[in-house]
């Protein structure tokens, strides 16, 4: 199995990137969009995976988080070249912070780089005029509040990934 934790956006700001990005960037940008309905925050990709051995340990540390307030706004790129184009997690850095930790600790995985973003596409090929492109993009404001962080199964196909959950995590603490 192919599995990451992931924390979903809310559906108003899958609603803006469907309606307002997506047919602003793809008429400059050559790569694979993400698709609305799967947009989310990486908290940490663990890649394949034979079993699910860490559930028990995984459970224990997130219940012990509370749940907190976030935000996205504004856009980025990752990468020399740009690989990726991203919204920005302005608020509740901590949380996801804290999340991040957890999930690493009750994996067993070291995860050093964390910086938690939303993917919007990443670049089969970067537009030149990258830096003008993002600048010109419609900033909106997304507030939500972070109260579970879903364990997902991403199946590869030739038309893109299909997540399906594999498990909701309770924020409680």
């Amino acid at each position: 199995m192919r599995l990451f934790f992931g924390v979903r956006v809310p559906p108003e700001l899958a609603a803006f990137y469907a309606d307002v990005l997506l047919p602003k960037m793809s008429k400059e940008v050559q790569g694979k969009f993400v698709e609305p309905e799967n947009l989310h925050v990486t908290v940490l990709f663990l890649g394949e995976v034979p079993e699910v051995y860490f559930d028990e340990k995984v459970t224990d540390l997130l219940r012990s988080i509370s749940r907190f307030e976030t935000k996205a706004q504004g856009y980025g790129y990752f990468g020399r070249p740009p690989r990726v184009a991203f919204m920005n997690v302005t608020d509740g850095l901590d949380g996801f912070r804290a999340v991040h930790d957890a999930v690493c600790a009750g994996t067993g995985i070291n995860d050093p780089k964390f910086a938690p973003h939303i993917t919007l596409v990443r670049f089969k090929k970067p537009p030149y005029n990258l830096e003008r492109l993002i600048s010109a993009l419609p900033i909106q404001e997304f507030r939500w509040t972070v109260d579970k962080v879903t364990l997902f199964e991403s199946q590869l196909t030739s038309k893109g990934p299909i997540y399906s959950v594999v498990k909701d995590y309770a924020l409680i603490g």
